[in-house]
């Protein structure tokens, strides 16, 4: 039985291997270690797909290459001038950066993970927020209305390969002022994006680093090894004997 594109208001059953992540990402790292990539997520551990996982069950060509266009490319190219630059220690602000633009790029890799039945990512979802975030990424719903959806930044402190890994989406739970929030960690290239899936406000001394609506990219510097997701990539490490 043929699958239908996801995309919005799409019904073509032509569907490609749509990656979760942008190959350019897994391309860049591998041109600059010059080693195998290492595809790693919660449930999974592979050097078999040098370019990422991918999903032949959810997008059309036409839909994955718009997706593209519209926030993997641009995203990647704004990643990349801002890996250039220097970041003020312990914490940054950078002006005229378009954050609206990074939050729809990680809203776009959760929402492709989301939609899709692989194992590999059946701990990502959006908590009924998915048909809203299609919605976002189709411009028929503004991004400021999903009051559900925030995106925080931070820079890892450099480590050797620190700037040479990505992770999909990591489930995190976050505990601010006593309160916890769900949401998600996504290590991509040296940054490290905190994304927020809940209707409540966020307490006010949070509300500065939202990239949501901003056009001033401000964060903090975190050292890796003492982060939940270095935890978390150690325990892949182990579970597959690839480390201590």
């Amino acid at each position: 039985m043929p699958f239908n594109c996801h995309g919005l208001g799409c019904t073509s059953t032509g569907l490609i291997n749509a990656h979760f992540m942008p190959q350019a990402f897994p391309r860049r790292i591998q041109k600059r270690s010059r080693v195998q990539n290492t595809t790693v997520s919660e449930l999974r551990f592979t050097q078999r797909i040098p370019h990422g996982l991918f999903d032949s069950e959810i997008l059309c060509d036409a839909c994955d290459q718009f997706l593209g266009r519209e926030y993997d490319k641009p995203a990647f190219e704004l990643i990349n001038a801002l890996s250039a630059m220097e970041f003020a220690r312990p914490k940054f602000e950078i002006a005229n950066v378009n954050c609206d633009l990074l939050s729809a790029f990680i809203l776009a890799v959760l929402w492709r993970c989301s939609i899709s039945k692989m194992f590999d990512v059946s701990n990502i979802n959006l908590l009924g927020y998915t048909n809203s975030a299609r919605m976002v990424l189709w411009h028929a719903m503004p991004l400021s209305d999903l009051r559900a959806y925030r995106v925080l930044c931070q820079r890892y402190y450099p480590h050797s390969g620190i700037d040479e890994f990505y992770s999909l989406p990591i489930a995190a739970t976050f505990e601010l002022e006593d309160a916890q929030w769900h949401g998600y960690v996504v290590p991509l290239v040296g940054f490290r994006f905190m994304v927020i899936i809940d209707p409540r406000p966020l307490p006010s001394e949070y509300e500065p680093y939202i990239l949501n609506g901003s056009t001033v990219l401000r964060g903090s510097f975190v050292d890796f090894p003492n982060t939940y997701e270095a935890d978390q990539a150690r325990s892949v490490l182990a579970f597959h004997d690839k480390g201590s």
